[in-house]
């Protein structure tokens, strides 16, 4: 669905119940910029599995998205604020400087609170080879330890030691307007990054936004609940679908394994 199919719509059931001037009940702006990233953000974060990536290095911003190079004696390092939770991380590093032969590491995914529980002392270990990525160290940050170590005879800068990070993410791209033959319109240029039959659950969601408007002609609190249960019941039935998807594909990669 194109971001201007969206607001068309959001705008036909909107004329269902608040009747025809709604040009001046709401702009394309507030249903798609305001009300569309706001049902955007509850969607990901409900389903929280819309998006998985292990590919994009950096969001559009140039922050780390799933490729961070490590830094010897440095624990902490910045992410994206599009990731949502990290599902997987790998350790890359070189292990043959003359050959440049590299080994990937399967990296553990902790909490301070678990670090500190398996770990003793772990805060005052020092430097040693990565194994763990630490996950609520800071807000849009993570951590690594131990603590990379500098190498006495570092490789070609195009080979440092990296982690690679699988993420459930937000779309990288937010919903906008832009200037078309000096009109403001929808920017269909912005993709929904994720399944398109999950698309249409973003239209209660928008509703239940523009249906609080502080306007006494059209606020209908009544219909804002009414389209925020239906809202929180797709995003259920999306997370139950993501479940069975994940399920069929363990199956069919069990049953591959096997031949």
């Amino acid at each position: 669905m194109l971001p201007s199919e969206l607001i068309s719509i959001v705008r036909d059931r909107l004329l269902s119940t608040v009747g025809k001037p709604e040009q001046r009940y709401w702009s394309d702006y507030e249903l798609l910029v305001d009300y569309g990233n706001i049902a955007l953000d509850k969607l990901f974060l409900g389903a929280r599995k819309l998006i998985t990536d292990s590919n994009t290095a950096s969001d559009l911003a140039g922050n780390p998205l799933c490729t961070i190079t490590l830094v010897a004696n440095q624990s902490d390092y910045d992410v994206s604020p599009k990731i949502i939770e990290i599902a997987g991380a790998t350790l890359t590093d070189i292990i043959d400087t003359t050959t440049l032969d590299t080994r990937i590491t399967p990296m553990r995914i902790m909490t301070t609170a678990e670090m500190d529980e398996q770990y003793y002392g772990w805060r005052s270990y020092g430097v040693g080879n990565p194994r763990v990525v630490i996950i609520d160290s800071n807000t849009d940050s993570l951590g690594i330890w131990p603590v990379p170590v500098a190498n006495d005879n570092p490789p070609p800068s195009m080979l440092t030691t990296t982690v690679s990070l699988k993420v459930h993410r937000f779309m990288l791209n937010r919903l906008r307007m832009i200037n078309k033959g000096g009109v403001n319109v929808a920017d269909d240029s912005v993709t929904l990054e994720f399944r398109e039959e999950y698309h249409a659950a973003l239209i209660p969601g928008i509703l239940a936004e523009a249906y609080m408007k502080d306007n006494q002609d059209i606020k209908r609190p009544e219909l804002a609940e009414f389209n925020r249960k239906k809202f929180e019941a797709k995003i259920e039935d999306i997370k139950d679908d993501l479940s069975r998807r994940t399920r069929v594909n363990r199956g069919i990669r069990t049953k591959l394994a096997f031949r």
